[in-house]
């Protein structure tokens, strides 16, 4: 290697030094200054672009610095395109992982401001990913001045083919894409099934919906079956979910006196109870009259369709300390019967 050669490599890397160097103090600086500025405003995807940003800052400053220093290296035209070409590839694939990684942190976002929730839909992540990386190998393709249209068609050909043989999949997929766009199933909403389960929905992927029941065991349902099952949303159109509790009290007592009683019960356990929503109005609807008794319906609201059990729990027993204590009668089923003696006739 000559003298001049290595004072270019010598200059080459200065200037890569001071380029890095250079941004490492303009983030120090500049990004601090507007860290601090974005955390006295009210929007959310400021404080998050600046925080994906930071992650892969260092990456595009490497790239930046190495572009710039290898047009002082005494190297050919052809093989300064080439470098170029790799480290716009390099470039663009970074700026594909830090796109979809923040377009879907900006739906998660979203999605907790409008739900009070921390969904995580997997599939929405999915089809967020492929849209940006298949721009980005769009785009690597014309780097290399490679026509994209006889591509476009094999892949819609071999598409074609594919989506045939994996129909179920499709069929699965899309069915998925419907529920997270209809917004009839969350993530964190609490469902109940056709066939009697019941869960939270944890996630929606690709394929199938994860449902986590209350026991903690796991619920896998393909997402085309979901689609088309009938489905309680304890979440929808809000939290609260009413409970009905039945009561049968004995025939002896004064309805209106039973009924102020229960009332006021009610009115005190919703007060003091901290999973009960107190913005219900408790009420006591008497149904019909049972066998034993006069059976009655009490109506309150629990915050959380999943702490309904335990308020349930609670309420009763603090229901039957207090109808025993006012002498309130929970009579036990009785059935009478009546047995008609039969005489024969006796012969003269």
């Amino acid at each position: 290697m000559s003298y001049s050669q290595i004072d270019f490599l010598f200059f080459s890397l200065i200037i890569f030094i001071g380029i890095f160097i250079f941004g490492y103090l303009l983030k120090k600086i500049a990004y601090r200054y507007l860290v601090f500025i974005s955390q006295k405003t009210k929007w959310a995807w400021d404080k998050l672009l600046l925080g994906s940003v930071g992650k892969i800052y260092y990456f595009w400053l490497f790239l930046l610095a190495s572009h710039i220093s290898f047009v002082y290296l005494p190297i050919t035209d052809k093989s300064f395109s080439l470098i170029n070409k790799i480290l716009l590839i390099f470039f663009i694939l970074s700026l594909c992982l830090f796109l979809s990684r923040f377009i879907v942190s900006l739906f998660e976002i979203y999605l907790n401001q409008k739900t009070d929730l921390a969904p995580k839909v997997t599939l929405f992540e999915i089809i967020v990913k492929v849209i940006v990386f298949f721009i980005g190998f769009v785009l690597i393709l014309n780097i290399f001045n490679i026509n994209i249209l006889p591509f476009i068609t094999t892949l819609g050909i071999a598409g074609l083919a594919i989506g045939l043989a994996l129909r179920d999949t499709l069929e699965n997929f899309f069915a998925g894409i419907h529920l997270v766009l209809a917004k009839q199933i969350r993530p964190g909403d609490f469902i109940r099934l056709e066939n009697g389960l019941e869960g939270v929905v944890e996630d929606i992927t690709w394929r199938t919906t994860i449902i986590k029941q209350l026991q903690n065991n796991v619920i896998i349902i393909p997402n085309s079956k979901l689609a088309q099952s009938i489905i309680i949303n304890y979440h929808q159109p809000e939290n609260n979910q009413t409970l009905i509790i039945p009561l049968t009290i004995s025939y002896n007592h004064n309805l209106k006196e039973v009924e102020q009683l229960i009332l006021a019960f009610m009115n005190r356990f919703i007060k003091e109870h901290p999973l009960a929503n107190k913005d219900f109005p408790p009420a006591v609807r008497y149904s019909g009259f049972g066998d034993s008794g006069i059976n009655l319906n009490l109506l309150i609201q629990v915050k959380e369709p999943t702490d309904r059990f335990k308020l349930i729990h609670d309420f009763i027993m603090e229901l039957y300390d207090y109808l025993k204590k006012h002498n309130i009668e929970i009579p036990y089923p009785i059935r009478k019967v009546y047995l008609e003696s039969h005489h024969p006739n006796k012969e003269n």
